[in-house]
């Protein structure tokens, strides 16, 4: 087929391609941008009472529910090539807690069930009780040692009454808790390379305990 109204045709599918390409580029850069101010918002002692909790205990224990455990275990992963003794909670090979670790917990809202009765359980045993969420005054807060504010948008409305977020008009582009998973995200993993430089570990030293079983 060719002629005037193929080409017209070539031209608008070429247009609708662009504009889908429009919608990640522009997606990827205003996560990326809030991201960076809500991390540069993280309070700098909470974030070290964090490192040294980790650092301090035999074992750390991770989780979350949804997106939120995905980031988790990617976090997990990434403390195991470091070294760390990790478990995420939920694995039919997780041990039971006890005093002597910490448990890593993520959620946005504060409220998640699974996350909330798992901080208290490791509360009552003594284990050390670090959250990551938005919202300080939650259920989850009432159990932490430490807690990370991430001070972001999760899967509950900009105008929820316990939220502690930077708002903006964000919901097309990063629906329901993307925001805070995806600076949470962020967050870890500069976390890890913090680690790294602590510890005087290489990726070199990271590739050793790399999984061989793939």
């Amino acid at each position: 087929m060719t002629g005037p109204r193929y080409q017209v045709q070539i031209y608008l599918k070429c247009i609708c391609v662009v504009k889908k390409m429009d919608y990640i580029k522009r997606t990827a850069r205003e996560i990326s941008k809030h991201a960076l101010t809500v991390i540069n918002r993280i309070d700098k002692e909470q974030k070290d009472k964090m490192i040294e909790t980790i650092i301090n205990s035999k074992a750390v224990f991770i989780v979350g529910s949804g997106r939120s455990i995905l980031i988790g275990k990617a976090f997990a992963m990434r403390l195991m090539h470091l070294g760390f003794t990790v478990h995420v909670v939920g694995d039919v090979t997780t041990p039971a807690i006890k005093e002597t670790d910490c448990l890593i917990a993520i959620s946005g809202s504060g409220e998640t069930k699974l996350v909330t009765t798992s901080a208290h359980t490791a509360h009552e045993i003594g284990a050390a009780v670090v959250s990551l969420t938005a919202n300080s005054h939650s259920t989850l807060g009432k159990y932490s040692d430490t807690i990370v504010n991430i001070n972001s948008k999760s899967k509950e409305p900009w105008d929820h009454p316990m939220a502690n977020s930077l708002k903006g008009n964000y919901d097309d582009l990063a629906p329901m808790g993307t925001l805070f998973e995806d600076s949470t995200h962020l967050f870890l993993d500069g976390l890890i390379a913090e680690f790294m430089y602590r510890l005087g570990k290489k990726e070199d030293d990271l590739k050793v305990r790399h999984t061989i079983l793939e």
